[in-house]
């Protein structure tokens, strides 16, 4: 038996993960990993279209499994392999493959974006270069554990990062899928994965999956979850969600019609309730109010450590290991920072 999480072995009478600090789901229980499965799993040694060797499985969520894999020249690459469910048909896998692929071969700081979509033995597959770090739900979870949250500076530098990314994005696409799953830190930046992807699926197969994810749910906006195709405003409800969880502890807490944070202020409790809003109107100045807000009772940005994820018994060192934003763009550069080793988990799902 494995962490749906992390992938690490786990016993039945486990409740948490002593890895990663998820909570297992109970024996016979219907888990994630096993709604994801691919009709053809690959096992390592195995290779992708003849060219991505297989080295691991690296975990699984509702749009597939992702693995570690080698290129012909050595690089470490991500490979998604997405659910036959998601393309019943020859021509919704077809227009798949278009949209996202026409995203292959561009760039962009803060975004993990495709090298190749493609089809093997039937299977579609997504390939990317793989992201050193560690998945922000699994930073959130190791904290968690140890009945601990970010610290508002830490929490702002998450935001600001994605945020920051989601800009850009826009530009090109819209990333449909910002979870903390999809929201890695890495030594010196946040990088959302995945991005696009989602948003390329067809929209009433994409909602099936999630709504199966109750740890995902409650990001996704309410035109999506209707049917509607993944828009901007979708990716700033789900940032609102972000911030309700990182703050709260509750992604959905900020939506409540009760919703109050006194700690918080005024100003930045009235942000996070319009940011997720149901009108996508609103959502788009309460979001740079929410991050203005926060920034004032927090300082400058940081981001939580990434490698190794602290236990709980290290969480009480763990400020000692944080790292100054580096916003891109602005060549303002990082703090001093005591080396870590790189990480090695990435989002699935």
């Amino acid at each position: 038996m494995r962490c749906p999480q992390c992938q690490s072995r786990v016993t039945p009478s486990m409740r948490r993960c002593l890895r990663c600090g998820a909570v297992l789901p109970k024996a016979g229980a219907q888990t994630i990993e096993t709604l994801a499965r691919p009709p053809a799993p690959y096992a390592s040694g195995d290779r992708v279209v003849g060219r991505y060797r297989i080295l691991e499985s690296h975990g699984s969520g509702p749009l597939g499994t992702t693995y570690r894999a080698h290129d012909p020249t050595g690089r470490t690459m991500a490979v998604k392999v997405l659910p036959a469910a998601l393309f019943p048909g020859d021509t919704e896998r077809r227009e798949f493959i278009e949209r996202y692929g026409a995203l292959c071969g561009r760039t962009l700081p803060g975004a993990a974006l495709p090298t190749e979509v493609g089809v093997d033995n039937e299977v579609v597959f997504v390939a990317s270069t793989w992201v050193y770090g560690a998945s922000l739900r699994s930073i959130v979870r190791a904290y968690r554990a140890a009945d601990r949250r970010l610290e508002r500076d830490q929490v702002l530098g998450v935001l600001r990062g994605a945020y920051e990314g989601l800009k850009a994005l826009h530009a090109m696409t819209t990333h449909g899928a910002v979870y903390p799953e999809n929201v890695s830190i890495t030594s010196d930046a946040v990088v959302l994965l995945d991005p696009g992807l989602a948003a390329s699926l067809p929209p009433r197969r994409y909602v099936e999956r999630v709504e199966r994810a109750p740890d995902i749910w409650p990001y996704i906006a309410p035109e999506l979850r209707v049917g509607k195709r993944a828009n901007p405003g979708a990716d700033l409800f789900a940032l609102g969600a972000l911030a309700s969880e990182l703050l709260t502890g509750d992604p959905a807490r900020s939506s409540s019609p009760d919703f109050t944070a006194p700690d918080l202020g005024t100003a930045l409790e009235a942000a996070m309730r319009a940011a997720v809003s149901s009108q996508a109107s609103r959502r788009v100045s309460a979001v740079p109010d929410l991050l203005s807000g926060l920034a004032q009772i927090a300082g400058e940005a940081s981001l939580p450590p990434y490698a190794p994820l602290p236990s709980p018994s290290e969480m009480v060192d763990a400020r000692t290991r944080r790292v100054v934003l580096r916003v891109p763009g602005t060549g303002r550069p990082s703090a001093p920072r005591s080396p870590r080793s790189p990480g090695r988990q990435r989002k699935v799902g």
